[in-house]
Protein backbone atom coordinates (compact mmCIF):
# COMPACT_ATOMS: atom_id res chain seq x y z
CA UNK A 1 0.00 0.00 0.00
CA UNK A 2 1.51 3.33 -1.04
CA UNK A 3 0.76 7.00 -0.38
CA UNK A 4 2.20 10.09 -2.01
CA UNK A 5 2.50 13.67 -0.81
CA UNK A 6 -0.06 16.07 -2.17
CA UNK A 7 1.04 19.21 -0.31
CA UNK A 8 -0.35 22.67 -0.99
CA UNK A 9 0.21 26.20 0.31
CA UNK A 10 -2.16 28.61 2.04
CA UNK A 11 -1.73 32.24 3.04
CA UNK A 12 -1.72 33.30 6.67
CA UNK A 13 -1.96 36.91 7.84
CA UNK A 14 -1.10 37.63 11.46
CA UNK A 15 -0.45 40.74 13.52
CA UNK A 16 3.10 41.68 14.41
CA UNK A 17 3.68 42.54 18.08
CA UNK A 18 3.27 46.23 18.90
CA UNK A 19 6.10 48.05 20.60
CA UNK A 20 7.39 51.58 21.07
CA UNK A 21 10.61 53.05 19.79
CA UNK A 22 12.22 56.22 21.19
CA UNK A 23 14.27 58.36 18.81
CA UNK A 24 16.12 61.66 18.91
CA UNK A 25 16.34 64.02 15.97
CA UNK A 26 18.32 67.26 15.76
CA UNK A 27 16.94 70.04 13.54
CA UNK A 28 19.26 72.85 12.52
CA UNK A 29 17.78 76.31 11.83
CA UNK A 30 19.16 79.23 9.81
CA UNK A 31 19.34 81.47 12.86
CA UNK A 32 19.17 81.41 16.64
CA UNK A 33 15.92 79.78 17.74
CA UNK A 34 13.81 81.73 20.20
CA UNK A 35 10.93 79.25 20.36
CA UNK A 36 9.77 76.15 18.51
CA UNK A 37 6.17 76.86 17.51
CA UNK A 38 5.09 73.68 15.72
CA UNK A 39 6.46 70.47 14.24
CA UNK A 40 5.18 68.01 11.69
CA UNK A 41 6.60 64.48 12.00
CA UNK A 42 6.17 61.46 9.75
CA UNK A 43 7.88 58.07 9.68
CA UNK A 44 8.76 55.89 6.71
CA UNK A 45 10.27 52.39 6.61
CA UNK A 46 12.82 51.93 3.84
CA UNK A 47 13.97 48.30 3.80
CA UNK A 48 13.15 45.09 5.61
CA UNK A 49 14.85 41.75 6.04
CA UNK A 50 12.85 38.78 7.23
CA UNK A 51 14.71 35.92 8.89
CA UNK A 52 13.84 33.10 11.24
CA UNK A 53 12.27 34.63 14.33
CA UNK A 54 12.76 38.31 13.48
CA UNK A 55 12.18 41.15 11.04
CA UNK A 56 14.90 43.78 10.88
CA UNK A 57 14.08 47.04 9.14
CA UNK A 58 15.50 50.50 8.54
CA UNK A 59 13.60 53.73 8.13
CA UNK A 60 13.66 57.45 8.74
CA UNK A 61 11.60 60.13 10.44
CA UNK A 62 11.02 63.44 8.66
CA UNK A 63 10.66 66.53 10.83
CA UNK A 64 9.50 69.94 9.63
CA UNK A 65 9.96 72.49 12.41
CA UNK A 66 8.47 75.99 12.44
CA UNK A 67 10.19 78.34 14.86
CA UNK A 68 10.47 81.97 15.94
CA UNK A 69 13.68 83.99 15.82
CA UNK A 70 14.64 86.59 18.43
CA UNK A 71 13.37 89.36 16.15
CA UNK A 72 9.93 87.74 15.96
CA UNK A 73 10.34 86.42 12.44
CA UNK A 74 8.87 82.96 11.69
CA UNK A 75 10.91 80.47 9.72
CA UNK A 76 11.14 76.72 9.20
CA UNK A 77 13.72 73.95 8.97
CA UNK A 78 13.65 70.32 7.88
CA UNK A 79 15.54 67.24 9.02
CA UNK A 80 15.44 63.56 8.13
CA UNK A 81 16.78 61.17 10.76
CA UNK A 82 17.50 57.49 10.01
CA UNK A 83 16.80 54.67 12.46
CA UNK A 84 16.67 50.88 12.59
CA UNK A 85 14.47 48.51 14.54
CA UNK A 86 13.14 44.95 14.60
CA UNK A 87 10.22 42.67 15.40
CA UNK A 88 10.82 39.41 17.23
CA UNK A 89 8.39 36.49 17.28
CA UNK A 90 8.53 32.70 17.11
CA UNK A 91 5.89 32.87 14.36
CA UNK A 92 8.20 34.73 11.96
CA UNK A 93 10.04 32.57 9.47
CA UNK A 94 12.33 33.36 6.56
CA UNK A 95 10.98 34.33 3.16
CA UNK A 96 7.83 36.02 4.41
CA UNK A 97 6.64 39.57 3.76
CA UNK A 98 5.64 42.19 6.33
CA UNK A 99 3.48 45.31 6.07
CA UNK A 100 5.14 47.60 8.60
CA UNK A 101 3.14 50.43 10.16
CA UNK A 102 4.77 53.33 12.01
CA UNK A 103 2.72 55.74 14.11
CA UNK A 104 4.02 58.90 15.79
CA UNK A 105 2.72 58.55 19.33
CA UNK A 106 4.34 61.58 20.93
CA UNK A 107 7.12 64.12 20.62
CA UNK A 108 8.85 66.61 22.87
CA UNK A 109 11.23 69.54 22.42
CA UNK A 110 14.02 68.24 24.62
CA UNK A 111 16.35 71.20 24.23
CA UNK A 112 16.94 74.36 22.21
CA UNK A 113 20.45 75.73 21.97
CA UNK A 114 21.47 78.35 19.45
CA UNK A 115 20.33 77.21 16.05
CA UNK A 116 19.69 73.59 17.08
CA UNK A 117 16.60 71.94 18.52
CA UNK A 118 16.71 68.39 19.82
CA UNK A 119 13.37 66.64 19.41
CA UNK A 120 12.44 63.42 21.15
CA UNK A 121 10.07 61.20 19.17
CA UNK A 122 8.13 58.14 20.26
CA UNK A 123 7.06 55.79 17.48
CA UNK A 124 4.71 52.85 17.72
CA UNK A 125 5.67 50.01 15.41
CA UNK A 126 3.16 47.38 14.37
CA UNK A 127 2.14 45.60 11.21
CA UNK A 128 0.86 42.54 9.42
CA UNK A 129 2.91 39.45 8.61
CA UNK A 130 2.04 37.67 5.35
CA UNK A 131 3.26 34.10 5.14
CA UNK A 132 2.74 31.14 2.84
CA UNK A 133 2.39 27.99 4.90
CA UNK A 134 2.69 24.51 3.43
CA UNK A 135 -0.01 22.03 4.38
CA UNK A 136 0.79 18.32 4.27
CA UNK A 137 -1.74 16.20 2.41
CA UNK A 138 -1.89 12.69 0.92
CA UNK A 139 -2.91 11.00 -2.30
CA UNK A 140 -2.97 7.32 -3.30
CA UNK A 141 -3.54 5.22 -6.41
CA UNK A 142 -3.39 1.88 -4.59
CA UNK A 143 -6.24 -0.42 -5.73
CA UNK A 144 -6.57 -1.81 -2.20
CA UNK A 145 -7.16 1.64 -0.69
CA UNK A 146 -10.64 3.16 -0.80
CA UNK A 147 -10.72 6.94 -0.66
CA UNK A 148 -13.37 9.50 0.06
CA UNK A 149 -12.10 12.63 -1.60
CA UNK A 150 -13.22 16.20 -1.14
CA UNK A 151 -12.44 19.53 -2.73
CA UNK A 152 -11.70 22.29 -0.25
CA UNK A 153 -11.37 25.97 -1.02
CA UNK A 154 -8.08 27.54 0.05
CA UNK A 155 -6.51 30.98 -0.35
CA UNK A 156 -2.93 31.28 -1.52
CA UNK A 157 -0.57 34.22 -1.89
CA UNK A 158 0.26 35.14 -5.49
CA UNK A 159 2.73 37.96 -4.94
CA UNK A 160 3.21 41.70 -4.52
CA UNK A 161 4.57 44.68 -6.38
CA UNK A 162 5.51 48.26 -5.55
CA UNK A 163 5.69 51.34 -7.74
CA UNK A 164 7.29 54.74 -7.12
CA UNK A 165 4.86 57.45 -8.22
CA UNK A 166 5.24 61.20 -8.41
CA UNK A 167 2.30 63.60 -8.70
CA UNK A 168 2.65 67.30 -9.46
CA UNK A 169 -0.04 69.68 -8.21
CA UNK A 170 -0.10 73.36 -9.09
CA UNK A 171 -1.88 76.37 -7.59
CA UNK A 172 -1.91 79.98 -8.77
CA UNK A 173 -2.12 82.53 -5.95
CA UNK A 174 -3.27 86.09 -6.50
CA UNK A 175 -0.48 87.58 -4.38
CA UNK A 176 3.24 87.19 -4.56
CA UNK A 177 4.54 84.44 -2.27
CA UNK A 178 7.63 85.24 -0.25
CA UNK A 179 8.50 81.77 1.10
CA UNK A 180 7.05 78.36 1.90
CA UNK A 181 7.17 77.43 5.57
CA UNK A 182 6.04 73.84 5.44
CA UNK A 183 3.99 71.20 3.71
CA UNK A 184 1.62 68.61 5.12
CA UNK A 185 0.88 65.74 2.78
CA UNK A 186 -1.22 62.61 2.62
CA UNK A 187 -2.14 59.80 0.26
CA UNK A 188 -4.94 57.27 0.56
CA UNK A 189 -6.02 54.30 -1.55
CA UNK A 190 -9.70 54.29 -2.46
CA UNK A 191 -9.89 51.19 -4.61
CA UNK A 192 -7.86 48.24 -5.92
CA UNK A 193 -9.00 46.11 -8.84
CA UNK A 194 -7.39 42.94 -10.29
CA UNK A 195 -6.75 42.58 -14.01
CA UNK A 196 -4.82 40.04 -16.05
CA UNK A 197 -1.31 39.98 -14.55
CA UNK A 198 -1.75 43.42 -13.00
CA UNK A 199 -3.52 45.29 -10.18
CA UNK A 200 -5.03 48.72 -10.76
CA UNK A 201 -4.82 51.00 -7.70
CA UNK A 202 -6.57 54.37 -7.45
CA UNK A 203 -6.82 56.94 -4.70
CA UNK A 204 -6.34 60.52 -3.55
CA UNK A 205 -3.25 62.58 -2.80
CA UNK A 206 -3.25 65.97 -1.12
CA UNK A 207 -0.89 68.69 0.07
CA UNK A 208 -1.50 71.59 2.43
CA UNK A 209 1.12 74.25 1.82
CA UNK A 210 1.80 76.89 4.48
CA UNK A 211 3.46 80.05 3.16
CA UNK A 212 4.16 83.73 3.77
CA UNK A 213 3.07 86.30 1.18
CA UNK A 214 4.79 89.53 0.18
CA UNK A 215 2.93 91.42 2.93
CA UNK A 216 4.32 88.99 5.55
CA UNK A 217 0.92 87.44 6.11
CA UNK A 218 0.54 83.73 6.78
CA UNK A 219 -1.66 81.80 4.42
CA UNK A 220 -2.19 78.24 3.28
CA UNK A 221 -3.74 76.33 0.43
CA UNK A 222 -4.91 72.73 0.30
CA UNK A 223 -4.49 70.91 -3.01
CA UNK A 224 -6.06 67.62 -4.04
CA UNK A 225 -5.48 65.25 -6.91
CA UNK A 226 -6.37 61.68 -7.78
CA UNK A 227 -4.06 58.95 -9.00
CA UNK A 228 -4.34 55.61 -10.76
CA UNK A 229 -1.45 53.20 -11.05
CA UNK A 230 -1.13 49.73 -12.58
CA UNK A 231 1.24 47.31 -10.88
CA UNK A 232 2.36 44.14 -12.66
CA UNK A 233 1.94 40.91 -10.67
CA UNK A 234 2.31 37.69 -12.62
CA UNK A 235 -0.54 35.26 -12.07
CA UNK A 236 -3.24 37.77 -11.18
CA UNK A 237 -6.63 37.23 -12.82
CA UNK A 238 -9.87 39.18 -12.68
CA UNK A 239 -11.07 36.78 -9.98
CA UNK A 240 -8.08 37.42 -7.71
CA UNK A 241 -8.37 39.16 -4.36
CA UNK A 242 -6.19 42.24 -3.91
CA UNK A 243 -5.32 44.88 -1.35
CA UNK A 244 -3.16 47.98 -1.67
CA UNK A 245 -1.44 50.65 0.38
CA UNK A 246 0.15 54.01 -0.39
CA UNK A 247 2.51 56.22 1.59
CA UNK A 248 4.30 59.51 0.98
CA UNK A 249 8.02 59.89 1.55
CA UNK A 250 8.16 63.45 2.89
CA UNK A 251 11.93 63.61 2.39
CA UNK A 252 11.30 63.92 -1.33
CA UNK A 253 8.45 66.46 -1.27
CA UNK A 254 9.36 69.66 -3.12
CA UNK A 255 7.44 72.92 -3.42
CA UNK A 256 8.66 75.56 -5.87
CA UNK A 257 7.48 79.15 -6.23
CA UNK A 258 7.13 80.50 -9.76
CA UNK A 259 6.43 84.18 -10.34
CA UNK A 260 3.47 85.02 -12.53
CA UNK A 261 2.23 88.32 -13.93
CA UNK A 262 -0.29 88.49 -11.13
CA UNK A 263 0.85 86.67 -8.03
CA UNK A 264 2.75 83.41 -7.82
CA UNK A 265 2.34 79.78 -8.71
CA UNK A 266 3.02 76.97 -6.26
CA UNK A 267 4.25 73.73 -7.86
CA UNK A 268 4.22 70.81 -5.45
CA UNK A 269 5.91 67.52 -6.36
CA UNK A 270 4.71 64.65 -4.18
CA UNK A 271 6.59 61.32 -4.38
CA UNK A 272 4.81 58.30 -2.95
CA UNK A 273 4.94 54.54 -3.05
CA UNK A 274 2.04 52.28 -3.99
CA UNK A 275 2.16 48.60 -3.00
CA UNK A 276 -0.33 45.91 -3.97
CA UNK A 277 -0.73 42.35 -2.70
CA UNK A 278 -2.58 39.65 -4.63
CA UNK A 279 -4.21 36.40 -3.54
CA UNK A 280 -6.34 33.74 -5.18
CA UNK A 281 -8.92 31.24 -3.99
CA UNK A 282 -8.43 27.77 -5.49
CA UNK A 283 -9.92 24.31 -5.03
CA UNK A 284 -7.63 21.59 -3.75
CA UNK A 285 -8.53 17.89 -3.84
CA UNK A 286 -7.84 16.20 -0.50
CA UNK A 287 -8.60 12.84 1.14
CA UNK A 288 -11.40 13.23 3.64
CA UNK A 289 -11.34 9.59 4.80
CA UNK A 290 -9.78 6.26 3.76
CA UNK A 291 -9.59 2.59 4.57
CA UNK A 292 -7.81 -0.47 3.22
CA UNK A 293 -9.42 -3.66 1.95
CA UNK A 294 -6.43 -5.70 3.15
CA UNK A 295 -4.86 -3.99 6.18
CA UNK A 296 -5.62 -1.97 9.25
CA UNK A 297 -4.68 1.69 8.75
CA UNK A 298 -3.89 4.33 11.34
CA UNK A 299 -4.80 7.82 10.11
CA UNK A 300 -3.20 11.10 11.20
CA UNK A 301 -5.19 14.32 10.84
CA UNK A 302 -3.97 17.87 11.38
CA UNK A 303 -5.75 21.20 11.32
CA UNK A 304 -4.38 24.29 9.61
CA UNK A 305 -5.12 28.00 9.69
CA UNK A 306 -5.37 30.28 6.69
CA UNK A 307 -6.67 33.77 6.01
CA UNK A 308 -9.66 34.68 3.90
CA UNK A 309 -9.70 38.20 2.54
CA UNK A 310 -12.70 40.51 2.55
CA UNK A 311 -13.06 43.40 0.08
CA UNK A 312 -11.28 46.60 1.14
CA UNK A 313 -13.54 49.32 2.54
CA UNK A 314 -13.27 53.10 2.34
CA UNK A 315 -14.57 55.11 5.31
CA UNK A 316 -14.71 58.86 5.77
CA UNK A 317 -16.22 61.19 8.31
CA UNK A 318 -16.01 64.54 10.09
CA UNK A 319 -14.14 65.36 13.28
CA UNK A 320 -14.86 68.23 15.63
CA UNK A 321 -13.89 69.19 19.14
CA UNK A 322 -12.71 72.03 21.35
CA UNK A 323 -10.02 73.04 23.83
CA UNK A 324 -10.09 75.61 26.63
CA UNK A 325 -6.76 77.33 27.17
CA UNK A 326 -5.26 77.23 30.62
CA UNK A 327 -5.13 80.56 32.45
CA UNK A 328 -1.35 80.44 32.38
CA UNK A 329 -1.37 80.51 28.58
CA UNK A 330 -1.58 83.80 26.65
CA UNK A 331 -4.96 84.78 25.25
CA UNK A 332 -5.61 84.09 21.56
CA UNK A 333 -6.27 87.36 19.76
CA UNK A 334 -5.52 86.12 16.26
CA UNK A 335 -4.83 82.66 14.88
CA UNK A 336 -1.90 82.92 12.50
CA UNK A 337 -1.88 79.34 11.21
CA UNK A 338 -2.14 75.67 12.12
CA UNK A 339 0.52 73.08 11.39
CA UNK A 340 1.51 69.52 12.22
CA UNK A 341 -1.98 68.10 11.66
CA UNK A 342 -2.39 64.33 11.84
CA UNK A 343 -4.94 61.65 12.63
CA UNK A 344 -3.69 58.62 14.52
CA UNK A 345 -5.91 55.54 14.71
CA UNK A 346 -5.69 53.99 18.18
CA UNK A 347 -8.47 51.38 18.15
CA UNK A 348 -10.91 49.55 15.88
CA UNK A 349 -13.96 47.50 16.81
CA UNK A 350 -16.60 45.52 14.91
CA UNK A 351 -20.05 44.88 16.32
CA UNK A 352 -23.33 43.93 14.65
CA UNK A 353 -22.09 44.68 11.15
CA UNK A 354 -20.66 48.09 12.04
CA UNK A 355 -17.01 49.11 12.07
CA UNK A 356 -15.92 51.81 14.52
CA UNK A 357 -12.58 53.59 14.11
CA UNK A 358 -11.28 55.57 17.06
CA UNK A 359 -8.27 57.80 17.35
CA UNK A 360 -6.86 61.24 18.04
CA UNK A 361 -6.64 64.18 15.66
CA UNK A 362 -3.83 66.63 16.42
CA UNK A 363 -2.73 70.04 15.24
CA UNK A 364 -0.61 72.89 16.56
CA UNK A 365 -2.25 76.33 16.65
CA UNK A 366 0.15 79.27 16.30
CA UNK A 367 -1.43 82.54 17.43
CA UNK A 368 -0.81 86.17 18.31
CA UNK A 369 -1.40 87.82 21.68
CA UNK A 370 -1.99 91.56 21.21
CA UNK A 371 -1.28 92.55 24.82
CA UNK A 372 2.27 91.20 24.85
CA UNK A 373 2.78 91.31 21.11
CA UNK A 374 4.14 87.76 21.25
CA UNK A 375 3.54 84.70 19.14
CA UNK A 376 2.62 81.53 21.02
CA UNK A 377 1.41 78.04 20.16
CA UNK A 378 -0.65 75.27 21.68
CA UNK A 379 -1.18 71.68 20.60
CA UNK A 380 -4.81 70.74 20.13
CA UNK A 381 -5.84 67.09 20.53
CA UNK A 382 -9.34 65.94 19.61
CA UNK A 383 -10.52 62.35 20.14
CA UNK A 384 -12.64 61.04 17.27
CA UNK A 385 -14.85 58.09 16.48
CA UNK A 386 -16.32 57.32 13.06
CA UNK A 387 -18.47 54.36 12.08
CA UNK A 388 -19.71 52.67 8.93
CA UNK A 389 -21.29 49.41 7.86
CA UNK A 390 -18.87 46.56 7.26
CA UNK A 391 -18.65 42.97 6.10
CA UNK A 392 -16.16 42.22 8.87
CA UNK A 393 -16.91 40.23 12.02
CA UNK A 394 -15.66 40.59 15.56
CA UNK A 395 -12.94 38.02 14.78
CA UNK A 396 -11.64 39.86 11.70
CA UNK A 397 -8.12 41.25 11.48
CA UNK A 398 -8.67 44.95 10.77
CA UNK A 399 -5.93 47.23 9.42
CA UNK A 400 -6.60 50.96 8.93
CA UNK A 401 -4.64 53.71 7.16
CA UNK A 402 -6.04 57.22 7.65
CA UNK A 403 -5.31 60.82 6.62
CA UNK A 404 -6.63 64.09 8.00
CA UNK A 405 -7.72 66.90 5.65
CA UNK A 406 -9.59 70.24 5.69
CA UNK A 407 -8.39 71.19 9.17
CA UNK A 408 -9.85 74.44 10.47
CA UNK A 409 -9.52 76.04 13.91
CA UNK A 410 -11.55 79.00 15.16
CA UNK A 411 -11.33 80.93 18.44
CA UNK A 412 -14.09 82.27 20.68
CA UNK A 413 -13.61 84.70 23.57
CA UNK A 414 -9.86 84.33 23.30
CA UNK A 415 -9.69 81.02 25.16
CA UNK A 416 -12.01 78.56 23.42
CA UNK A 417 -10.51 76.84 20.39
CA UNK A 418 -12.87 74.94 18.08
CA UNK A 419 -11.51 72.31 15.72
CA UNK A 420 -13.03 70.56 12.73
CA UNK A 421 -11.63 68.43 9.95
CA UNK A 422 -12.27 65.45 7.72
CA UNK A 423 -10.80 61.98 7.95
CA UNK A 424 -10.40 59.44 5.15
CA UNK A 425 -9.53 55.83 5.93
CA UNK A 426 -8.84 52.70 3.92
CA UNK A 427 -9.68 49.47 5.77
CA UNK A 428 -8.23 46.08 4.84
CA UNK A 429 -9.88 43.01 6.33
CA UNK A 430 -9.14 39.33 6.71
CA UNK A 431 -10.49 36.45 8.74
CA UNK A 432 -8.90 33.28 10.06
CA UNK A 433 -10.36 30.05 8.72
CA UNK A 434 -9.58 26.64 10.25
CA UNK A 435 -9.72 23.40 8.29
CA UNK A 436 -8.26 19.89 8.62
CA UNK A 437 -6.78 17.28 6.29
CA UNK A 438 -5.37 13.77 6.57
CA UNK A 439 -1.61 14.18 6.76
CA UNK A 440 -0.48 10.58 7.27
CA UNK A 441 -1.54 6.94 7.03
CA UNK A 442 0.35 4.07 8.65
CA UNK A 443 -0.10 0.47 7.51
CA UNK A 444 -1.13 -1.89 10.32
CA UNK A 445 -1.88 -5.59 10.64
CA UNK A 446 -3.14 -7.57 7.68
CA UNK A 447 -6.85 -8.35 7.75
CA UNK A 448 -7.51 -12.13 7.74
CA UNK A 449 -9.01 -13.49 4.55
CA UNK A 450 -12.76 -14.02 4.72
CA UNK A 451 -14.09 -17.56 5.05
CA UNK A 452 -17.58 -16.58 3.90
CA UNK A 453 -18.97 -15.50 0.54
CA UNK A 454 -21.85 -13.33 1.71
CA UNK A 455 -22.46 -10.94 4.57
CA UNK A 456 -25.60 -9.24 5.84
CA UNK A 457 -24.90 -5.82 7.30
CA UNK A 458 -27.52 -4.27 9.56
CA UNK A 459 -27.29 -0.60 8.54
CA UNK A 460 -28.95 2.22 10.43
CA UNK A 461 -31.16 5.04 9.21
CA UNK A 462 -28.97 7.87 7.92
CA UNK A 463 -25.95 5.69 7.08
CA UNK A 464 -24.20 6.69 3.88
CA UNK A 465 -22.83 4.32 1.29
CA UNK A 466 -19.34 5.19 2.56
CA UNK A 467 -20.32 4.33 6.16
CA UNK A 468 -21.51 0.88 5.18
CA UNK A 469 -18.56 0.17 2.88
CA UNK A 470 -15.95 1.25 5.43
CA UNK A 471 -17.58 -0.77 8.24
CA UNK A 472 -17.62 -3.91 6.12
CA UNK A 473 -14.33 -3.20 4.26
CA UNK A 474 -15.97 -3.51 0.87
CA UNK A 475 -16.00 -1.29 -2.16
CA UNK A 476 -18.78 1.27 -2.49
CA UNK A 477 -19.33 0.31 -6.12
CA UNK A 478 -19.87 -3.37 -5.19
CA UNK A 479 -22.43 -2.54 -2.48
CA UNK A 480 -24.36 -0.16 -4.76
CA UNK A 481 -24.41 -2.72 -7.59
CA UNK A 482 -25.48 -5.59 -5.32
CA UNK A 483 -28.25 -3.57 -3.58
CA UNK A 484 -29.95 -1.59 -6.35
CA UNK A 485 -33.14 -1.20 -4.32
CA UNK A 486 -31.40 0.87 -1.62
CA UNK A 487 -30.87 4.62 -1.71
CA UNK A 488 -28.18 6.28 0.38
CA UNK A 489 -28.22 7.79 2.87
CA UNK A 490 -30.72 5.26 4.17
CA UNK A 491 -34.19 6.50 4.97
CA UNK A 492 -34.70 3.69 7.51
CA UNK A 493 -32.88 0.77 9.13
CA UNK A 494 -32.03 -1.73 6.37
CA UNK A 495 -30.29 -5.02 5.68
CA UNK A 496 -27.46 -4.66 3.20
CA UNK A 497 -26.25 -7.75 1.34
CA UNK A 498 -22.59 -7.97 0.37
CA UNK A 499 -21.15 -10.78 -1.78
CA UNK A 500 -17.42 -11.50 -1.76
CA UNK A 501 -15.98 -13.17 -4.85
CA UNK A 502 -12.55 -13.95 -3.42
CA UNK A 503 -13.65 -15.39 -0.10
CA UNK A 504 -11.81 -18.53 1.08
CA UNK A 505 -14.46 -21.21 1.79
Amino acid sequence: MSFESNNFKVVRKSCLPKSELNLNCTVTADGEIARVQAVSISAFDDNQEVSEGSITFTGHVDVCMIYSLENGEIDSAFASCPFSSRFSSDEISGGERAIIKLRVVDHSIDSVSGNEAKIGITLEQSGILISSEEVSSLSSTDDDVCLREDEISVVRYIGSASSQVSETIEHSHRQKIKKVLGTETGVIVRNAEPGVNFVSVSGDVFARILFVDEDDRFDSVQLFDSFKEELEIEGVTRESMVEAFARINNSGVKVEIEDEERGSKLVATLPFEVTAFAYEEISVKTIEDLYSLTHEVEISTESFNMSRLLPIEFVEGKIDGSLSLDESQPRVDKILFTFGSSAEVTNTAVSNGELTIEGIAKTSVVYLNDESGTISSVELEVPFSISDKTKATEESIVSVDAILTDVDVAVKKGRELFFDGKIKAIVTLSEDAVSAVITGATLGEEIPERDYAMQVVFAKEGDSLWDVAKASRARESDIARQNPELSFPLAENSDVLIFYQNAKI
